[in-house]
């Protein structure tokens, strides 16, 4: 398991608009809506979210701090992250985040 801040998307990995994503449902303390193997989480403060594959986060907007099983990580508008089968985490800061399930 592995979570890390990036510089930059891999080639050939690009995340969607915000606009092309669907209607959004209600979850939890926000929403999420989808476009194809991406989401799009408006979160109010804390959001919790469990995977076992790869997945790239992109900050949109907001500040805070991930925390998972083996630590915690602050995030910024505008940072980019990889996790690698990441479990179960969650996003503590209000905020809007584009996620690419690889």
């Amino acid at each position: 398991m592995k979570f890390v801040r990036i510089e930059n998307l891999p080639a050939g990995i690009a995340l969607p608009a915000r606009e092309q994503f669907g209607e959004a449902r209600r979850v939890q303390s926000g929403s999420v809506s989808t476009c194809g193997n991406a989401l799009l989480i408006e979160s109010g403060g804390r959001f919790k979210r469990f995977s076992d594959a790869t997945e790239y986060i992109r900050i949109e907007e907001g500040a805070g701090h991930f925390k998972w099983e083996r630590g915690e990580i602050p995030f910024f508008q505008g940072d980019t992250f990889c996790a690698e089968a990441p479990g179960e985490y969650d996003f503590y800061g209000a905020g809007v985040f584009l996620i690419l399930k690889a």
